[in-house]
């Protein structure tokens, strides 16, 4: 089996576990796996949905194997009684005819489980198969069988694998081809089930000995795979090197910790040799990280001066002999990104601001990070990137640095390599003291959606990542965290016990990943941990001066959501559950009581700590008290939802004006906050008093820690409530956010900076010499006016800036046709909705598919889908619609893979979304994305600037259209057409904003018809 696993595996992913994972194809065919390779049947369903009470078996296939071989099949396809979805029938190319005269559930099932007898079943995604196959009385005998989950162990073994369906571990190894047929995929996984037992046999013993520990095969059947190697982990002489350094690791470990005396043979369990102090040393053995100077402290020195790369450099790196011309084949130089790039030099040089805005294809990264390292490496230093979305993120950390430092090591062999490492907040890193905890309490029962669940397949698949992860995120782990929490696996910030905390240092993926950062060249991260490190005053990231800030159109909400101050009715409650429980498990001052040893304490010492303790409690309860009637209370703002007697959404925001605040109801609020106020000022203390008497006992860190971390919590809470309720500040707009739900929490207070440009004066720009704001989209009619006031550029000492317009490379005016539909009704005329369906229709039918239709409202979207995708079925084209609960990835992958499907769809798909080549002909956008005229900034601004709606509302919205308009043509051949269906660009005077800030000028406004002609004409080629 030839397979593409470098196409599967995370960006990231350690050399080592690379070579592991490429190893297992061969080792599957080498080794011999016993009673897991003995008698066993590999079973797979197809059913006409997904829902287990409406939905029916269509066909099941089953393979008994044995020592890797096929020795027998059952196939049949099943007659569900009920006819095959459209959808369904296309995924699997089972259809009403290939199961008219098939058995029965009934009759199919009493089959199978003749077929199977007492064999261990193997199923990817066991529980789906098996619920289907036992439902009815017939398949009952297979509730007795061992059922064994490929995609748990996948999982669990294979963490680094972007993903884990069983199509792309087919491709991974180079299995047989999984067709959504369940006979086909039976083949597959019959091959995958060796290699993943292959892969589970590569742990280290250790770590396998304590999944299989985790729990019985009665609470996870898929358990007894684990059991196996444990049981049969060998000795001494069967360990690899590095299987050796683990377990001396782990014994140093469990001697320092457990006896000062004594010594762990190889008879010692393997269960016994675990301990992630040691598989993190284990990864982490050969990683040093120094720290860069501050290029403050060059600055500062009147002995040092800044180096930066000369203009007549950047110039040569942009030719075709040059370093970015050497990192490509055919290499065309652009202009554009030459003179994109030799202004970042200046505004380096010259410690200047810099807003730039580069069109499609300029190729913006490449621009910016040629000066940046080589500003980087000239200086000693540490520069930084921020994007908006992990994709750029990673594209920048694992396809474009490392293919700029492979040109910059040609160029000069004796220079020290690039480096770049990416750094993202705390709560995206595992924390391994909270980790250890959880494992050490043991995997519990948990009960989803009316079923108990273990724990224990998603405490693996964490355990494994560490054991395999040098410092990546989380983000990427396939986990169950309903089973496991986010918020039980993660710490904060205010969590953190830093150097209290045994895994301190390199060991942290937190910690060790900002220790990386600090020694990069270049610190890739995202937009929210760049403007919370500058809302915390610094301290989430280590001291850049010089930044690139890609994506920047998103720079401005994210700003602002970083210095927002909030009242969550949520996350009070919840505060209010941790210091009032009954439960002493959950009552933070009960658990200090029960986990600090006073061992030798005086008399006097330990009455006083239980006395504080004591108050906390006191103190806890009646914050709790004033916090539930705080967050009833705000339940009562309903009252001003003007569309309380329609049928609205679950979620309603309100502006909070003057009108409200004069109310008796917003009074009520007041009182209320005041009183949570004055209670949690007392907690607060009660906290401090606690935290300094824990200060020097033993083993007490992680409670103390806890405590101090909610004091903190709380003060921020104390200063909302000023800020929001007793002493509103004028610079902060002011919303409510409320839930219609009687029974659900979801109401929220928030006060947000109206001018956030003033606050990033007081700290990005006055802590950096020269930051860079990059974007395809930043001016609106060629002026950038709106941006650098929103951004506070140009506004303050600390703020001088420069502006930098750049087209595209690509020829927009040839390749892109943007029609305005003349004819279309005013979106609040009645006739609008039937016009825009109609529309719809016969401009798919005439692009013969392949259309991406942007919405700005779920209910207009949904309304038009069910209108078109009947009569487009008619013709044989696929629509698809972005509904509730339906997975964005899953809509993405199945669009870029069917080159004629369309797709309706919201918010996430205006920008970030790539579909280059004829998988993409058509953008449609219904309606101009303009606000909600009751937005509650917009509400605010209006009260205080007559041109609100021009200066902000108006820009906002030609963005948003420049960014919807981008993904349309994403590489030199792209071609494509535009269609704006919205008559306001035609009858408004602000129409001719948008049109003269697309990146076409080749703009035709026609009647409907007229259009659908052309599209048809331009198909017919």
């Amino acid at each position: 089996m030839r397979g593409d696993l470098l196409a599967y595996i995370s960006d990231g992913t350690p050399q080592a576990i690379v070579d592991r994972y490429a190893s297992l194809a061969d080792a599957s065919k080498e080794s011999d796996y016993g009673e897991l390779d003995r008698d066993i049947v590999v079973i797979d369903t197809e059913t006409t949905g997904f829902s287990f009470n409406h939905d029916e078996l269509t066909q099941i296939a089953a393979a008994r194997m044995d020592k890797g071989e096929i020795v027998d099949w059952f196939v049949t396809f099943v007659n569900p009684g009920k006819p095959i979805p459209e959808d369904v029938a296309h995924l699997t190319n089972i259809h009403d005819e290939d199961v008219a005269d098939a058995p029965s559930p009934e009759e199919a099932l009493a089959q199978l489980a003749e077929f199977v007898g007492d064999s261990k079943l193997v199923a990817h995604n066991a529980a789906f198969d098996r619920t289907f196959t036992t439902r009815h009385p017939s398949g009952y005998p297979l509730l007795e069988n061992t059922w064994l989950d490929s995609l748990d162990l996948a999982r669990i073994a294979l963490p680094r694998l972007k993903s884990h369906r069983l199509i792309d571990l087919v491709r991974t190894f180079g299995a047989p081809v999984s067709t959504h047929r369940a006979d086909d995929d039976v083949a597959a996984t019959c091959a995958v089930f060796r290699i993943l037992l292959a892969a589970v046999d590569a742990m280290p013993k250790p770590l396998v000995a304590k999944i299989a520990s985790l729990a019985t095969p009665e609470q996870w059947e898929t358990q007894v795979v684990f059991q196996y190697f444990a049981d049969h982990s060998g000795d001494a002489a069967d360990m690899t090197s590095d299987e050796a350094a683990l377990v001396e690791d782990a014994a140093r470990d469990i001697v320092s910790r457990e006896t000062n005396e004594g010594q762990l043979s190889w008879a010692t369990s393997q269960l016994d040799l675990f301990s992630l102090q040691s598989i993190r040393r284990d990864r982490l053995r050969k990683i040093e990280n120094r720290p860069k100077v501050d290029a403050d402290a060059i600055a500062s020195d009147p002995m040092r001066s800044m180096e930066y790369p000369t203009a007549e450099e950047i110039v040569k790196a942009f030719s075709q002999e040059g370093l970015v011309g050497n990192l490509y084949k055919n290499y065309e130089p652009r202009a554009e990104q030459r003179d994109m790039s030799t202004s970042v030099r200046d505004a380096f040089a010259s410690g200047d601001n810099l807003v730039v805005e580069a069109g499609t294809g300029v190729g913006k990264s490449m621009a910016y990070l040629v000066p940046l390292a080589l500003t980087a490496q000239r200086n000693g230093i540490t520069v930084g990137v921020a994007t908006k979305t992990n994709a750029l993120l990673d594209q920048l950390v694992f396809k474009e640095v490392p293919a700029l430092a492979k040109a910059l090591r040609v160029s000069d062999p004796d220079a020290k390599p690039l480096t770049c490492a990416p750094l993202k907040g705390f709560s995206h890193y595992p924390c391994l003291r909270k980790i250890r905890s959880v494992v050490d309490d043991g995997a519990a029962m948990k009960e989803i959606q009316g079923k108990e669940l273990s724990q224990a397949p998603a405490m693996a698949a964490l355990l494994s990542f560490i054991e395999q992860t040098e410092y990546d995120d989380i983000d990427g782990l396939k986990l169950d965290y309903r089973l496991l929490p986010r918020k039980v696996i993660t710490t904060s910030s205010q969590e953190c016990l830093r150097r209290k905390c045994p895994f301190f240092g390199n060991l942290c993926f937190v910690h060790g990943a900002r220790k990386r950062a600090e020694a990069a060249d270049i610190l890739v991260t995202n937009h929210s941990l760049l403007f919370c490190d500058m809302a915390a005053d610094g301290g989430l990231l280590p001291p850049v001066r010089y930044w690139a800030v890609d994506e920047a159109h998103g720079a401005e909400s994210e700003a602002r959501r970083a210095f927002s101050i909030e009242l969550d009715a949520e996350n009070i409650l919840r505060e209010a559950r941790r210091v009032a429980a009954d439960d002493a498990r959950r009552n933070v001052f009960s658990r200090a009581e029960r986990r600090v040893v006073l061992n030798g304490a005086k008399e006097e010492s330990e009455t006083l700590f239980y006395t504080l303790t004591q108050k906390g409690k006191s103190a806890g309860e009646a914050y709790r008290q004033t916090a539930e009637a705080f967050c009833a209370s705000l339940k009562g703002l309903l009252f001003f939802d003007t569309n309380r007697h329609g049928r609205g959404y679950e979620i309603v925001e309100l502006w909070v004006n003057s009108d409200i605040r004069s109310s008796a109801t917003f009074g009520d609020i007041v009182d209320k906050g005041v009183a949570m106020r004055e209670s949690a000022e007392k907690l607060i203390a009660a906290c401090q008093n606690l935290v300094a008497y824990l200060e020097d006992i033993e083993n007490a860190a992680a409670i103390q820690r806890e405590i101090a971390a909610m004091a903190i919590d709380l003060k921020e809470q104390v200063n909302a409530v000023q800020v929001i309720l007793e002493d509103p500040n004028e610079s902060y707009a002011y919303a409510a956010t409320l839930c219609r739900k009687k029974d659900r929490v979801g109401e929220k207070l928030q006060g947000m900076p109206v001018n956030v440009g003033g606050k990033l004066n007081d700290t990005l720009y006055a802590s950096t010499h020269s930051v860079v704001f990059a974007s395809a989209t930043l001016s609106v009619n060629g002026s950038f006016d709106g941006f650098t006031n929103a951004m506070g550029l140009g506004q303050g000492e600390f703020s001088p800036v420069k502006t930098c317009q750049l087209d595209s490379s690509y020829d927009f005016d040839k390749n892109m046709t943007v029609y305005v539909v003349a004819d279309m009704p005013e979106p609040n005329e009645p006739s609008y909705m039937a016009t825009l369906q109609k529309f719809l229709v016969e401009a798919h039918k005439a692009q013969q598919g392949s259309m991406l239709t942007l919405f700005t409202n779920r209910r207009e979207m949904e309304r038009c889908f069910d209108y078109v995708q009947p009569e487009l079925k008619s013709d044989d084209l696929r629509l698809v619609c972005q509904k509730w609960g339906v997975s964005v990835k899953g809509l993405r992958d199945d669009f870029l893979a069917d080159e004629h499907l369309s797709l309706f769809a919201l918010k996430s798909f205006w920008e970030g979304f790539d579909a280059p080549g004829a998988t993409l002909k058509g953008v449609v956008i219904p309606k101009l994305p303009f606000m909600k005229p009751t937005d509650p900034l917009s509400c605010e601004r209006a009260e205080r600037d007559d041109q609100a709606w021009r200066h902000y509302v108006l820009p906002a919205a030609v963005l948003e259209v420049k960014q919807a308009a981008g993904r349309l043509i994403r590489r030199a051949d792209d071609t494509g057409a535009l269609i704006l269906a919205d008559h306001r660009l035609v009858s408004k005077s602000y129409g001719k904003v948008f049109l003269n800030s697309l990146p076409s000028s080749n703009i035709k406004v026609l009647p409907a018809a007229q259009i659908v002609a052309e599209l048809a004409a331009t198909n017919r080629g």
